[in-house]
């Protein structure tokens, strides 16, 4: 049996609007939807269990048996909720049990909105093993898929591009093309003749997600791969990780060819800030934006004359900008909405300040988020926010944890301590195999420099906050530090020795971080570099937050963490989030998030 959920589904509505038409009803979900070139198909990919077979397979007779109202069977009926898997991505976070299930792409004939009976989705592939964003070449036929079908697929981080043909029997072959050992934004972008598709990634074997984001251009005929990107040291796509209102892992984000083929456009990292570049294909960029602010996301128009760009800042959450690309670059952006203008124009925000410091003789960027109405001569308790990830950024987005924070009363200071993009690849992998070195130092000297630059702070009432690696941040200073008089761990990493075998990631994490060594190994060096070892020396009263369906972070990392607290006698909460995944502060159900930021106000109230 295998744990099915339905997922989100495909809709239809026509462009100058009008009622929306349901298009899917798969238990498997519906990801990565993709038009082909002249609108006749959709190309998306679902969930199915794990089949073996040479014949034709239905999608509407494979899931007979997963749905609560076909199902006659009691023994089916009734063990629907059980997983049995024999692989090691049985799990995801965001997704839940897998199981047995895997990704494949499937194909929606689509000849308009009025059409009855609705056509069937067709699947293309299936087998043991996952294939991701599916993208059209301009021939209308051919698919772009990225997977790894090899035998330890799953067991590695390499990634292969792959090709299918729409229109041949199935199941479809794929055609395996070039890999990289590793790739974040993973959806293809075919160039305007179809020679080439672009994806963007790292080919180190060891450096995992720490590395810079190139872009490589693949020739689909020979699978040969050039990296256009080699002589700029910035990661691409938006790797901004500190918006809480928008979905962290932007959609829209990867590189789109021009329409001439004479180059893309892409999203550059830069010191806490993303920008739209122009990269020709002899690998010079030109930045097209500029400013304190992140370009998340963009599109398009067909001509390549004008690209419109979502745009967050500090004290705006994100609206669409349009850009004229003909015109000398940087050019004015032109803004075309205003959706958050009404609430904003009701509260009072504070604009964080960016400042920077010197940690080890390395200069770092840092913020600081005062109160909005600050009393002369009145010192306020500071709260340090770790980051997550590692290898993510922090940037000048706007974050209403902070915002809500500040509102009470408290200054929030946060920096781009070394493990974070936007500062070139050495930056980024200085504490690769080394976390609570360097990052921590850098966040202990972002606080002395804050309480030595900012006279409205209070040294006396400190306080620290973090998420998943943040969380481990969390511990890992208040374990050495009893000046800080409150924390709060949100779903937090504390034993990297259990984590290996209960994050989907975890497995994932050996080479890059550990040389290759597993947890049985050397469970010693695991045991070290674990936050849980050293909580002994922790005294300061700490909130531990988790949710119940974490997949990055399991809920056993918390509840170690709060039992030892427990026994110890610091004080301490445990609030768990049981229908909740990892990414509760940025995605979880609203009132869920007024519940959390509430728990956070009142532990600071206690404790600060």
């Amino acid at each position: 049996m295998t744990v099915m959920r339905r997922g989100a589904q495909l809709w239809a509505v026509g462009a100058e609007g009008g009622k929306p038409r349901r298009l899917t009803w798969l238990p498997g979900g519906v990801h990565s939807p993709s038009w082909s070139p002249d609108g006749s198909r959709l190309a998306f990919v679902t969930y199915v269990p794990a089949i073996e077979t040479s014949s034709a397979v239905s999608l509407k007779d494979l899931f007979v048996r997963f749905t609560h109202d076909v199902a006659a069977d009691p023994f089916i009926r009734f063990n629907r909720d059980v997983v049995v898997t024999t692989r090691l991505r049985w799990k995801a976070d965001g997704v839940g049990y897998v199981g047995d299930c895997y990704r494949h792409v499937a194909v929606l004939p689509f000849t308009g909105l009025e059409v009855e009976p609705l056509p069937e989705p067709e699947l293309l592939t299936w087998g043991r093993f996952d294939l991701l964003e599916p993208s059209w070449a301009p021939d209308g036929r051919t698919l772009a898929a990225v997977g790894n079908l090899r035998p330890d697929g799953e067991a590695v981080r390499r990634l292969f591009v792959y090709l299918l043909d729409a229109d041949a029997p199935r199941p479809v072959s794929p055609r395996e093309v070039a890999g990289l050992e590793e790739m974040r934004s993973v959806a293809p972008a075919w160039s305007p003749d179809g020679k080439y598709v672009v994806v963007t990634g790292h080919d180190d074997p060891v450096i995992g997600h720490y590395g810079n984001q190139r872009v490589w251009l693949i020739g689909v005929r020979d699978g040969s791969k050039h990296c256009l990107t080699a002589a700029l040291d910035r990661t691409t796509g938006d790797h901004s990780r500190n918006a809480d209102l928008r979905d962290v892992q932007s959609v829209g984000d990867g590189p789109r060819w021009l329409p001439d083929g004479s180059g893309l456009l892409i999203l550059v990292n830069q010191g806490g800030t993303v920008h739209l570049h122009r990269l020709a294909l002899t690998g010079e960029t030109v930045a097209l934006t500029e400013g304190e602010c992140v370009v998340a996301s963009f599109s398009l128009d067909a001509a390549g004359r004008t690209a419109v760009l979502h745009v967050s800042d500090e004290l705006n959450p994100g609206d669409l900008y349009a850009l004229d690309l003909t015109a000398p670059a940087p050019a004015p952006l032109r803004r075309l909405t205003a959706v958050n203008a009404a609430v904003l124009s009701e509260v009072d925000l504070a604009r964080p300040q960016r400042f920077r410091f010197r940690s080890d003789d390395v200069e770092l960027d840092a913020w600081i988020v005062p109160p909005p109405q600050r009393a002369p001569g009145r010192r306020y308790p500071l709260i340090l926010y770790t980051g997550g990830g590692p290898g993510g950024m922090r940037a000048c987005v706007f974050v209403h944890e902070f915002q809500v924070l500040a509102a009470a009363g408290y200054a929030v200071v946060y920096c781009n301590a070394r493990g974070n993009q936007g500062y070139g690849e050495a930056f980024s992998t200085a504490i690769r195999g080394r976390w609570g070195d360097l990052d921590y130092a850098d966040n202990m000297a972002c606080v002395r420099a804050a309480l030595a630059q900012f006279d409205y702070l209070d040294s006396d009432r400190l306080g620290v906050a973090g998420g998943s690696y943040g969380g481990y941040l969390v511990v890992w200073i208040i374990a050495r530090h009893r000046e800080f008089r409150a924390a709060v761990a949100d779903r937090s990493l504390v034993n990297r020795l259990s984590q290996y075998g209960t994050s989907d990631i975890g497995y994932l994490l050996d080479r890059v971080e550990f040389e290759g060594r597993t947890p049985w190994s050397d469970p010693e060096t695991y045991l070290d570099r674990s936050p849980l070892r050293y909580v002994g020396g922790v005294r300061t009263p700490t909130l531990v937050l988790h949710s119940g369906q974490d997949h990055r972070c399991a809920v056993e990392q918390g509840e170690q963490l709060y039992m030892a607290l427990r026994r110890l006698g610091v004080p301490t909460e445990l609030i768990l989030f049981l229908t909740e995944g990892h990414d509760l502060s940025r995605s979880g159900r609203p009132w869920h998030r007024i519940f959390r930021l509430e728990r956070y106000l009142d532990w600071f109230r206690r404790w600060l």
